[in-house]
C-alpha cells in the first residue's frame, strides 16, 4: 500500500515543481526596468544602451510598391532636427559560385548592399519631405532607410514589380525575339523565370549576374499567324502554373502575342545556320591562373579563342637559341559516370619538329585541335623538358553538319557539333526544336563532339533548332536551374561565355 501511495504522489510532485519554475520566471520578467520596457514599447531606447543603432522616427512611401524608375513620395518625422540625414536604399549584389578548381558549380549568391539614393536634411521639426526614383536593381521587397550621423532612425518598405516586354512583335520565322525583364527578385521565389510559346516549354530566364535585368533571346517559329507566349516564375524548375492559390501570389504571370508574317525566313534559308558567341560569361567570367614564363619569354597566339579546325598561329620569342621545342596540348579526359571518372592529358601539338631560330624565336601555325571546349586549354613550350612560357587556347562549340537538311515528316537527321564542353556549367547543352525544350546533349565522353538523332516532326515549313546553354549540376536545390536552356545565356551564363547554337530543319511535304 505504501509503494501504491508512493506512486500516487509522484505526478503531484512533479506539477508542484513545474508550477514554482513558471513563478520565478515571471518573477524574473516583472523585474525589468522601466526604460527596458520603454524601449520595448516604444523603440526610443539609445544607441548606447542597445549596443546598435536604434530607429526612433518613422517614414512613409507612397506608392509603396512600382516599378524600376518609378517617382516615390517619402515623407519622414522623429528625425534629429536639424541634422542632415542620408537616405538608403537596401538591395543585393548577384553572382555565381564555382569552386577554385574552376570545375565545379556551387549555386547563385546574393550578397547585401546600400546605395544611397539622395542626401538633404531634417527641418525644425525632425520632419523631412521629399522624393526619389526606384533605383536599378533587383525586385521584390526592399528596405528603405534614413540614416543620421550613421544610425538607422527610421525605416520603410518597398515591393519592386518584375516587368517583362518583348521586341518586335511580329516577323517571319527567324525572326530574333528579344525578352527584356526587370525587378527580378534576389529571393528564391522570384530570381527564376520561365519562358512558354504556345504552350510548349522554351527555356528559363534569369538576372542572377545582372542584378535583376535580363536579356533573353529566341527565335519565333511555327505557322503565319499570332502565336502565344507567357512569362512565368517558378523555382523548382517549371512554370508555377497555378499561382494565385500559392503562398507567392504576388508573382504574376504575364502574357504576350507575336504574329508571323508570311514571308521568306529572315535572311533566307542559309542564314539560319549560325553561332551567337556572348561577348563574356556572368561576372566576367572564369580567370585562368596567369601563364607561367620565364623572364624576358612571350608566348601570344593571334587569336584567343576558335573553333575547331580554325586556324592560328602562335609565336615566341626570348628561348633558347637554335633549340628544339615540346610544345604540349593540355585538356581534360574521361567522364562523370564510370568508375574510372576523369583527368588531366597531356599531347603534342605539333606532329613535326619545332626549333627556335638564332634569335630564340619561333612561329606555328595550327588548326584549333578537335578537342573538348569550355575551359580554356593549356600551351606549355618547354626545352629539354623544362617549361619556359605558357598561352591559352579556348575552343568555342560549333556546328559542323546538318545532315540531311530536309524531307517529309519523320526524317531522320542528325547534327554534328565540335568543342562542346566539359565542365559542370557548360558540360550540357540544352535542345530546343521549334521552341519547345526537348532534352540534353553532352560530349565529354567523345571530347567534344557530339552528334544529335533527331526525326523531323510538323507542317511543312522550317523548323528552328536551338541549342541553348546550361548548367549541368550543382549544389544549390533551389532555385533549380539544371538542365534547362538559358534564354538569358547572353550576359548571365556563368563560366566561359558559350554560345547559343542555331540551326534549321525544313520539313517537306
Amino acid at each position: 500500500m505504501n509503494i501504491l501511495i508512493k506512486r500516487m504522489l509522484q505526478p503531484l510532485k512533479v506539477s508542484l515543481l513545474i508550477v514554482l519554475a513558471l513563478m520565478l520566471l515571471l518573477s524574473a520578467c516583472s523585474e525589468a526596468s522601466p526604460q527596458e520596457n520603454a524601449d520595448t514599447a516604444g523603440n526610443t531606447g539609445s544607441s548606447e544602451q542597445q549596443g546598435t543603432a536604434v530607429q526612433q522616427g518613422t517614414m512613409k512611401l507612397e506608392p509603396a510598391s512600382g516599378r524600376i524608375g518609378s517617382k516615390v513620395k517619402a515623407t519622414a518625422d522623429g528625425l534629429v532636427a536639424n541634422e542632415p540625414f542620408e537616405l538608403i536604399w537596401h538591395d543585393d549584389i548577384g553572382s555565381y559560385e564555382i569552386e577554385e578548381n574552376n570545375y565545379s558549380y556551387i549555386g547563385t549568391k546574393y550578397t547585401p548592399a546600400e546605395k544611397t539614393i539622395l542626401s538633404a536634411k531634417a527641418d525644425a521639426e525632425g520632419r523631412w519631405n521629399g522624393e526619389f526614383d526606384v533605383p536599378d536593381g533587383f525586385g521584390d521587397d526592399h528596405d528603405v532607410v534614413i540614416k543620421q550621423d550613421g544610425k538607422k532612425v527610421a525605416q520603410a518598405n518597398y515591393f519592386v514589380e518584375t516587368f517583362f516586354k518583348i521586341s518586335p512583335l511580329s516577323g517571319p520565322v527567324g525572326t530574333e525575339i528579344t525578352i527584356e525583364g526587370e525587378g527580378l527578385s534576389s529571393k528564391m521565389y522570384g530570381s527564376l523565370w520561365h519562358l512558354n510559346y504556345d504552350n510548349a516549354y522554351t527555356g528559363m530566364i534569369t538576372g542572377v549576374s545582372t542584378n535583376g535585368r535580363a536579356i533573353g533571346k529566341m527565335r519565333a517559329t511555327g505557322k503565319a499567324g499570332d502565336h502565344f507566349i507567357t512569362i512565368e516564375g517558378g523555382s523548382s524548375g517549371f512554370p508555377y502554373l497555378n499561382r494565385a492559390q500559392s503562398a507567392i501570389n504576388y508573382i504574376h504571370t504575364q502574357y504576350f502575342t507575336f504574329t508571323i508574317t508570311d514571308e521568306e525566313p529572315v535572311g533566307g534559308a542559309e542564314a539560319l545556320v549560325y553561332t551567337d558567341p556572348p561577348k563574356h560569361a556572368a561576372n566576367g567570367g572564369i580567370i585562368m591562373p596567369p601563364p607561367n614564363n620565364k623572364k624576358g619569354v612571350a608566348i601570344t597566339l593571334d587569336k584567343e579563342e576558335g573553333i575547331v579546325g580554325e586556324p592560328i598561329v602562335m609565336t615566341g620569342s626570348g628561348l633558347p637559341r637554335n633549340e628544339k621545342l615540346e610544345i604540349a596540348w593540355h585538356t581534360m579526359v574521361g567522364n562523370r559516370v564510370t568508375a574510372a571518372g576523369y583527368g588531366e592529358n597531356t599531347v603534342p601539338l605539333a606532329s613535326e619538329e619545332i626549333m627556335t631560330d638564332d634569335k630564340g624565336e619561333f612561329r606555328l601555325p595550327f588548326d584549333v585541335p578537335d578537342d573538348l571546349g569550355g575551359l580554356p586549354h593549356l600551351i606549355e613550350v618547354k626545352v629539354k623538358g623544362e617549361t619556359y612560357g605558357e598561352a591559352y587556347l579556348k575552343i568555342l562549340p560549333s556546328i559542323v553538319e546538318v545532315s540531311p537538311q530536309s524531307g517529309p515528316p519523320g526524317t531522320t537527321f542528325s547534327i554534328v557539333i565540335k568543342g562542346s564542353g566539359w565542365t559542370e556549367y557548360d558540360n550540357t547543352y540544352n535542345v530546343v526544336y521549334n521552341n519547345s525544350n526537348i532534352g540534353y546533349i553532352c560530349g565529354f565522353n567523345s571530347q567534344g563532339t557530339i552528334t544529335l538523332p533527331l526525326v523531323a516532326t510538323g507542317d511543312p515549313g522550317y523548323k528552328l533548332i536551338d541549342i541553348y546553354p546550361g548548367i549541368y549540376k550543382g549544389e544549390e536545390i533551389q532555385p533549380n536551374l539544371y538542365l534547362r536552356p538559358q534564354l538569358t545565356y547572353i550576359e548571365d551564363h556563368p563560366g566561359t561565355a558559350i554560345p547559343t547554337l542555331r540551326t534549321y530543319f525544313e520539313v517537306t511535304e
